[in-house]
Order: structure tokens, then C-alpha cells, then sequence
């Protein structure tokens, strides 16, 4: 059983293992930064792909235009600056620390 609040996600990033809360309405790059999380970012609109992870399971959903290339969706990448989750979510960055 899920302890998460209604509203909001449980999201697990690999390898690292680390898991937080986005709530409804968020992206997930703000829910990390307002929780403390060093997520990796610059522009925060899609361009320099800092916070690109690979979406390993769960559904995201952008905001028009979508944002994602037709090799991007092949690749199953997510830019969590644009991303609102749909569900539960394991996304894979290398770079984000537990």
C-alpha cells in the first residue's frame, strides 16, 4: 500500500535509488529542487536536456507543444523540467545521488 499523498507521485530514480513526491500540478524537476534534491539543471525549458532521464516505467505527460522528438520517444527519454507525472514513475539518470 502507497503512503503518498493523494494528489501527488511517487517518483524512484536508478541507479541511486532515491525516491520523492510530486505533487499534482508539478513538474518533476520543481518537486526535486523544492525537496533539496541535487537534480541536474540549466534552462528549464527542454533545450540543454541537463535533466533528460530515461523513463524506465510509469507515464508522464507534457504540456502543448509536445516537447519530445520521435527519437526521444524511441528512447524513452523524459525532461523532467517539462514532465508532469501520470502515475507512479522509475525514471534513470547517472547523475543524480541518493
Amino acid at each position: 500500500m502507497s503512503s503518498h499523498q493523494v494528489g501527488s507521485y511517487q517518483v524512484k530514480v536508478l541507479p541511486s535509488g532515491l525516491t520523492f513526491e510530486v505533487a499534482s500540478g508539478q513538474t518533476i524537476l520543481d518537486a526535486a529542487l523544492e525537496q533539496g534534491i541535487d537534480f541536474p539543471n540549466r534552462c528549464r525549458q527542454g533545450v540543454c536536456t541537463s535533466c533528460v532521464c530515461k523513463l524506465r516505467s510509469g507515464t508522464v505527460v507534457y504540456l502543448p507543444p509536445e516537447p519530445l522528438s520521435d527519437i526521444d520517444k524511441a528512447q524513452n527519454f523524459t525532461y523532467c523540467c517539462l514532465a508532469y507525472p501520470d502515475s507512479d514513475l522509475v525514471l534513470h539518470h547517472p547523475f543524480i545521488r541518493g
